[in-house]
């Protein structure tokens, strides 16, 4: 009986619970990896855009 109690204590749950997230994370990746990719690309192209733009408007009127 003490064997089984000290099996299922409070940090064995919770690896337990983290393992599964991590798990089901690996897979819902796996499954729509070239849409994340597409979705990722975009939004770092954009940030790119945004910060060009940015310092594009900030030197334009020191000339």
């Amino acid at each position: 009986m003490d064997n089984q109690e000290i099996f299922f204590d409070s940090k064995m749950i919770a690896n337990l619970l983290i393992a599964f997230a991590l798990l089901f994370s690996a897979i819902y990746y796996f499954n729509n990896a070239e849409e994340i990719e597409g979705e990722v690309n975009t939004v770092i192209v954009n940030a790119l855009k945004d910060a060009n733009n940015s310092l594009a408007e900030h030197d334009t009127p020191r000339k």
